[in-house]
């Protein structure tokens, strides 16, 4: 991991642990913000003001935490599986 001071610090697995968190984050982000274009899309496809908008935006974020949770507790086990191993 590199400091904002530009120096070193962390071990490579420090590194791709932090990888994995922010593609988790970046997951979750891209996922809210699918559901929100697909539902102005439906909006400006059929004509309605706000309804699919607001129905995608809330599907995109019941779908990105569902996802969130899912890899985070499957980051859970794999640490303590390595933790357990060591």
């Amino acid at each position: 991991m590199v400091l904002p001071t530009g120096k070193r610090n962390g071990s490579p697995d420090d590194q791709n642990r932090l990888w994995r968190l922010s593609a988790m984050g970046f997951t979750l982000t891209t996922e809210v913000v699918a559901g929100t274009l697909l539902g102005w899309l439906a909006d400006w496809a059929f004509g309605f003001e706000r309804t699919w908008i607001i129905v995608g935006a809330v599907a995109g974020v019941l779908v990105g935490m569902t996802g969130f949770i899912h890899s985070a507790m499957a980051e859970n086990r794999r640490l303590e599986k390595e933790r357990r191993d060591r």
